[in-house]
């Protein structure tokens, strides 16, 4: 290094300096390290922890044509097919893909979908069905920055509010976001469970940061069982009467609605049974991180020595209305978009406007570092 920097020759006194600090700094790290038992530890990225919970929570078939970053679930969960007795089938679009799956589900089948934001687009009308005809469906969202192709290998939280709200008219639907590959597992059989337990459609959240970067596990994660609900009906896309036959009849038509509105509220009450938010950091802190998904790694790490608290929201959808006890005092909202979508979310949930000065957001298709984070974070505390 010394050579190299001498070779350069401009700054060499300022740049060794640095780079032996960096050397010593990253030593003591390193030699603190505690080696344990071998296979105690696992290395997983996240599309792994989302293959895994899968497997764990039963699923029977899954289908996805390939986009960049949730392509290499399809592949993780091909390798292991065999063994687990389940299929794995990659379609000509996503169009086929979901409909594929609706019909798999309508069969009994444990079903799920995984895709980016554009193939999720796609795949809206047919998620309207699933609300309508009540057929349970897990999909894996892991988002990429757009619009359009944008930036097809690179990382954001762009798709929040197009989960949350896609396709059209009104029904129920789960939204997760899991901020490591241990949540990943966890989240995808709450999703199965959910899905399952009510007959609607369930999104679990990621993105290209979390789904393809390696993380050290240290606990079992877990997993939620779920039952097949499904059963041979008649189904269709249709509002329809007791016998599934497609009906126009007013009163029919606000008895489903109505029906479809409760399921709402049975989901919110079940989903209260679940860890829908994590705390971090110091509880009785003036100082308020919220945050979702994969920046959970760099705050924990920019926070370390803060006097600050992190609060990781879990459940999108059914939002945590009780976590708005932790969000007071000096709220800092960190997301990777520019539109700052969990903070209007939170806005619309549980009415805490968080201003501007107060947002730190990245929008240039790279994760947070947890250096540049903590400058971020300690100039709104000031």
């Amino acid at each position: 290094m010394e050579e190299e920097l001498r070779e350069l020759g401009k700054r060499f006194e300022e740049n060794i300096k640095e780079a032996k600090k960096g050397y010593e700094d990253e030593k003591k790290k390193f030699c603190a390290v505690k080696f344990v038992e071998k296979n105690k530890n696992q290395l997983m990225n996240g599309n792994k922890g989302i293959a895994e919970g899968a497997i764990k929570s039963g699923l029977d078939v899954y289908y996805a044509y390939p986009m960049t970053p949730a392509t290499n679930v399809l592949s993780e969960l091909a390798e292991k097919q065999i063994e687990n007795n389940i299929l794995i089938l990659e379609l000509e679009n996503e169009i086929a893909v979901i409909n594929a799956a609706i019909g798999s589900s309508i069969t009994g089948a444990k079903a799920m979908v995984g895709t980016s934001g554009g193939g999720f687009d796609l795949m809206t009308e047919a998620l309207s069905l699933t609300g309508i005809a009540e057929v349970p469906l897990v999909a894996y969202l892991s988002q990429r920055p757009g619009p359009a192709t944008g930036l097809a290998t690179e990382t954001g939280q762009g798709d929040l509010s197009m989960a949350r709200h896609s396709g059209h008219g009104e029904f129920s639907r789960i939204v997760l976001s899991p901020g490591n590959p241990e949540e990943c597992q966890e989240l995808v059989s709450q999703a199965f469970y959910f899905s399952q337990k009510f007959k609607v459609p369930a999104i679990v959240i990621s993105d290209k940061h979390l789904s393809e970067s390696l993380f050290t596990l240290t606990e079992n994660p877990k997993i939620t069982e779920s039952k097949k609900s499904t059963s041979l009906i008649r189904y269709n896309s249709y509002e329809k009467d007791e016998i599934g036959s497609a009906t126009e009849n007013p009163e029919i038509v606000e008895k489903n609605v109505e029906r479809r509105l409760k399921k709402g509220k049975e989901i919110e009450e079940e989903a209260g049974k679940f860890e829908q938010y994590k705390i971090y950091g110091k509880k009785d802190s003036k100082n308020v991180i919220v945050s979702w998904g994969s920046t959970k790694g760099a705050i924990l790490d920019a926070i370390e020595k803060l006097n600050a608290c992190f609060v990781q929201i879990l459940y999108i959808e059914p939002f945590p209305k009780d976590a708005k006890k932790y969000l007071k005092g000096n709220v800092i909202l960190v997301e990777n978009n520019s539109t700052a979508q969990l903070g209007k979310l939170i806005a619309e949930k549980i009415g805490i406007l968080i201003p501007d000065n107060s947002k730190i957001l990245k929008f240039n298709g790279r994760p947070f570092l947890s250096d540049e984070l903590k400058r971020e974070i300690e100039r709104k505390m000031k």
